[in-house]
């Protein structure tokens, strides 16, 4: 703060001399004339000589007839740097304000900015519109976590679309064939004209028609109950996997008489879960094992630590590379025909089960696998 190295300590003494070798001479003079002519007992004195400013307290005696002078002097320090410290206070002061000021701006600008990004990503979603990943560098978690919830609604809104879209598709190629057929095949018949030959075979195909219709109503409506957030599994219950399987099987029977099976179950296990929606996954399963294989279909499983694991084999065709990667989405097809949303109602109410299913590769064949917790 500029203080030189001297003293600023307090002297107090009765000798004029002690006062000179401390602060000099012209303050020694200046004290002593001071004491000379001073006429009260005791007087301070506030002076500012020789650039120092000096609390003298001069005190007035009497000692053996003698008058005695006692000094009392110290450095008024407060004095000479209460100037600078304002200075000093009042520019470190505004320096404050000014960082303060930038800052603000600084963060108000960062923020506004990345307020103006998420509200540039909330219209392109709402409009639907195509945009790379949301991106936003900030240190803020409540705008990390906004930009999360963004990203979720994206995913969800696109997975919803890719959904709609497929179910447009799905709508106007799959029913498009049978409706024509029955439209067809019932305004002959009023003209009494029978395609198949006669009324009853005609009837039939316009009844085996509207199963056809039903069943694909049935499976569209299954998918996206299953796709949506607020699906959930009735409450569990003990279920035994070898009758579960024998009932699903003894319902298909009539589709797979002229196949042989081979099945593999122990009667013993019991799973924790919901029996309908395990009968969806095995009717599916077992459906495409009778519809894809030429002679041959085998069903088994076995227990190992907390998991069953369940093998669904039949000696047809293996899957084409191209379609593996999309096995299990909704409305992908085989070149054998069908519904093309038997395996995506697996693997979605599997996964919600907390299991996986997934196609193991065969030098013959195919064989599917289907994970499940005990």
């Amino acid at each position: 703060m500029g203080i030189k190295n001297e003293w600023i300590l307090g002297v107090s003494t009765n000798s004029i001399e002690v006062i000179q070798n401390v602060h000099g001479n012209e303050v020694a003079s200046f004290f002593e004339d001071k004491a000379l002519n001073q006429t009260e007992e005791n007087q301070i004195y506030c002076e500012n000589i020789s650039g120092k400013n000096l609390l003298c307290n001069i005190k007035l005696d009497t000692q053996n007839g003698e008058t005695i002078y006692e000094y009392s002097i110290i450095r008024d320090i407060y004095a000479e740097l209460f100037p600078k410290i304002c200075t000093y206070f009042i520019c470190f002061t505004l320096l404050l304000i000014l960082l303060s000021i930038w800052y603000t701006n600084f963060i108000s600008n960062k923020l506004y900015s990345d307020i103006h990004k998420l509200q540039i990503y909330t219209r392109k979603i709402t409009k639907k519109e195509k945009f790379n990943e949301i991106s936003i560098d900030t240190n803020d978690k409540e705008l990390q976590n906004l930009v999360g919830d963004l990203k979720v609604l994206k995913e969800t809104l696109d997975r919803e679309e890719a959904l709609r879209q497929s179910t447009l598709q799905y709508i106007s190629h799959e029913m498009k064939t049978p409706i024509m057929i029955i439209e067809g095949y019932t305004s002959s018949a009023k003209d009494n004209l029978f395609p198949k030959g006669d009324l009853n075979s005609t009837l039939d195909t316009i009844l085996n028609q509207t199963i056809r219709i039903k069943q694909k109503v049935k499976d569209l409506i299954t998918v996206i109950k299953i796709e949506s957030d607020d699906y959930l599994l009735s409450s569990n219950s003990s279920v035994n996997l070898f009758e579960t399987i024998n009932e699903v099987l003894t319902l298909l029977k009539c589709n797979y008489s002229t196949k042989k099976i081979k099945l593999n179950i122990p009667e013993d296990i019991f799973i924790e879960t919901d029996k309908e929606q395990l009968k969806i996954i095995f009717e599916n399963l077992i459906t495409n094992q009778i519809k894809y294989s030429k002679d041959f279909f085998s069903i088994s499983c076995h227990q190992k630590n907390d998991k069953l694991f369940f093998y669904f084999f039949n000696d047809g065709d293996k899957i084409g590379e191209k379609i593996k990667p999309f096995l299990f989405s909704p409305f992908i097809k085989e070149y054998h025909g069908g519904s093309g949303l038997g395996l995506s109602i697996c693997k979605s109410i599997i996964t919600k089960m907390k299991g996986s299913i997934y196609l193991k590769e065969t030098t013959v064949g195919t064989l599917f696998v289907i994970e499940l917790p005990l």
